[in-house]
């Protein structure tokens, strides 16, 4: 009988003895149910990494999960999209996670601990042509990924510190906002919970229209995606609404165990000049510190110039993260050096 260990042959890997389960347990559980429980105990395993998550955005077999063990402790993790196009292996950041990467409980979090464990990790990559991910800010090692010839690319987000009072938050915005947009837009404008699913889809679909971009998702795809979110009490949907019930802007707000992300907003184009956008990002942000009481608020980037500056405006700290990337196909890196 062949016995598969977290994608690789147990007996091709006894050398890493600390990895190997006891073989009842082996036996009994697979490596997402493992994960799952995994999860419920360790808190702070951000929402893009939860099983519950990446069944909804790569399918239930659409993703794969790596796992060192030190002992009987779980001391490393990692998800992998699950996804071949033309016959080519590409596991990528799935749409609409914005991080993965590497967990560590905080026993493995030393930069020793974590240079072993990514390259056992890396040792446990299945074969692929092209390999990308997003890592979470909170790793900021990609060392041992440039050891095994991964390259990367800082990219930026934009953070704000929820353990402040709200009034310091406040005052870190900037005055033009503070007093101009946010006052304003209060005097005509209201923040309400009670539209629907398809009334923020068609604010998103103007929002790209605008912008003479293409939708990235399709409204079925995101009743699926907020079914999820919802189920696992994660999500919330801001809209800005004037008197005649016309809606200005919306915001998708969603949150893990530490932080809340600005995960999706939009405008009406026809209505941008209200201040909506800005007293809905206010509000979002006051929600997630006084409500869900979050350690932080990030805004998911942009490294788009404007943006980058309205995110900077609300007093956002400029945040690294880095994306990695390996070509094991020269034919998928022509294409993308082309492209």
């Amino acid at each position: 009988m062949r016995v598969i260990f977290f994608g690789k042959n147990i007996f091709e890997n006894l050398r890493y003895s600390y990895r190997i389960l006891p073989l009842f347990f082996l036996l009994n559980m697979n490596k997402k149910e493992i994960y799952q429980q995994f999860c419920e105990k360790e808190k702070e395993i951000p929402i893009f990494s939860q099983p519950w998550y990446l069944d909804a955005v790569c399918g239930e077999n659409g993703w794969d999960i790596l796992i060192i063990k030190k002992g009987d402790e779980i001391a490393a993790t990692m998800p992998i999209q699950q996804n071949k196009k033309f016959g080519f292996v590409l596991p990528r950041m799935p749409h609409p996670a914005k991080y993965l990467g590497p967990y560590f409980p905080s026993k493995f979090k030393s930069k020793k601990h974590q240079n072993k464990l990514v390259h056992q990790l890396i040792e446990l990559f299945p074969q692929f042509d092209f390999f990308e991910q997003n890592l979470n800010i909170s790793f900021s090692n990609w060392l041992p990924f440039y050891w095994k010839d991964f390259e990367a690319t800082v990219r930026y987000t934009f953070t704000i510190d929820l353990t402040q009072n709200t009034a310091d938050i406040f005052n870190q915005i900037d005055s033009n906002y503070r007093n101009n947009k946010i006052t304003k837009a209060q005097n005509s404008i209201s923040i309400s919970e009670k539209k629907t699913l398809l009334d923020f889809y068609k604010i998103q679909e103007k929002t790209f229209s605008r912008q003479k971009m293409t939708m990235p998702f399709s409204f079925d795809f995101l009743k699926k995606y907020d079914e999820a979110l919802a189920n696992n009490n994660a999500r919330k949907i801001f809209f800005a609404i004037d008197d005649e019930d016309r809606i200005h802007s919306v915001l998708y707000l969603i949150w893990d165990n530490h932080t809340a992300y600005l995960h999706m907003s939009g405008d009406d184009p026809d209505l941008r000049k209200s201040g909506a956008s800005v007293l809905i990002t206010w509000h979002a942000i006051k929600y997630a510190k006084e409500v869900l009481q979050k350690k932080m608020f990030d805004f998911e980037g942009s490294m788009i110039e404007p943006i980058a500056k309205v995110r900077q405006s609300f007093g956002a700290k400029q945040t690294p993260y880095f994306l990695i990337r390996k070509y094991n196909s020269r034919i998928i890196k022509f294409l993308h050096q082309l492209k």
